[in-house]
């Protein structure tokens, strides 16, 4: 299982209208939400809000077994509910995902990451 998360700020006094989204994902558009991520194998999603000094910015969590074909169907479908989920996404963050076309590409994965940095609470240390 694979997953992403993605943080996009809120357009300016959208809040309140991006929890009206959040609450038709939950309510009206429930069956149509389910039977998205269903057809596009994603297995778990969260939103979050999150109020920062700089402004208020969604926190989305993806997981799917190929987090990069979900996105790339996302960004590409002409079904109603993704239509009205991309004009939403637009909407509420300003970003439109038909500029975001180049993911559709199944990417390999990188054999040359290079690890800069790590750094693990040891249990000992916790006590």
């Amino acid at each position: 299982m694979s997953g992403i998360i993605l943080t996009f700020p809120i357009v300016a006094g959208k809040v309140e209208a991006w929890r009206r989204f959040c609450q038709e994902l939950s309510g009206s558009r429930r069956q149509t939400y389910e039977a998205s991520r269903q057809r596009l194998g994603i297995t778990r999603e969260r939103l979050a809000l999150v109020e920062t000094a700089f402004g208020a910015a969604a926190v989305t969590t993806l997981e799917s077994p190929d987090v990069d074909r979900a996105l790339g169907q996302i960004i590409a479908s002409k079904l109603p509910f993704d239509r009205w989920y991309r004009d939403q996404v637009q909407e509420l963050h300003g970003i439109n995902l038909a500029g975001y076309e180049q993911y559709q590409q199944q990417t390999p994965l990188a054999t040359n990451q290079e690890l800069i940095f790590e750094w693990t609470l040891h249990s000992s240390a916790a006590e």
